[in-house]
C-alpha cells in the first residue's frame, strides 16, 4: 500500500481511476477459474473491487444477470474487501452483455485501478487528473507487434 492509500480514510475512492472490464469464459462454472486472480489483485492492493455482476447468455441470446451471492463458482470472492455493489445501472448491464457470445457467460466488473493511484495524485498535485482511458483491442496491437517484428527482422 502507498504512502498516500495509508493516509487516506480505507473507504475513499479515487474517482478518476474507476473502469470497468467485461471478461467472458464459457460458462457459469468457468468463472471460478477467475476468482484466484481477481482476489490476488485485491489482496496485493492492485484494484479495489466496487461492482461484479455475472452474465449467462444462452444459445438463443437470453441474458440472465445474476449478482455475486447468486454464482457458486465465485463463492470465494464473497470474502473480498469493500462494499461490492451499487455501480452498475440495468441499462448498464444490459449494454455489458452485448458483446457476450450465445452459449457464453462473464462477468462485468467495476474497479479502482490503485496501481495507477502515484499518476493520480502526481496529477492532482498540478491540480490535473485521469481524464480518459480506453482497452485497445486485441487485433491492433497483435498487427503492430507483427509489424515491429517483420522491421527488425529486415532490419528496418
Amino acid at each position: 500500500m502507498t504512502e498516500a492509500r495509508k493516509n487516506q480514510e480505507p473507504d475513499v475512492v479515487a474517482v478518476d481511476l474507476i473502469e470497468y472490464l467485461i471478461v467472458e469464459v464459457p460458462d457459469l462454472d468457468a468463472l471460478a477459474s477467475l476468482v484466484p486472480a481477481l482476489a490476488e489483485l485485491v489482496e496485493t492492493a492492485k484494484i479495489r473491487i466496487l461492482d461484479l455482476v455475472a452474465f449467462e447468455k444462452d444459445l438463443d441470446g437470453v441474458v440472465t444477470s445474476l449478482e455475486l451471492d447468486a454464482v457458486d463458482s465465485m463463492a470465494a470472492l464473497k470474502d473480498v474487501e469493500g462494499d461490492v455493489g451499487g455501480m452498475l445501472s440495468e441499462h448498464d448491464l444490459e449494454l455489458a452483455s452485448l458483446p457476450l457470445r450465445s452459449g457464453t457467460a462473464g462477468i462485468i466488473l467495476v474497479t479502482e485501478d490503485r496501481w495507477a493511484e502515484p499518476l493520480s495524485l502526481a496529477a492532482q498535485r498540478v491540480g490535473g487528473q485521469i481524464i480518459a482511458g480506453e482497452r485497445i483491442p486485441a487485433s491492433r496491437v497483435e498487427s503492430v507487434l507483427i509489424d515491429r517484428s517483420d522491421d527488425q527482422a529486415t532490419g528496418g
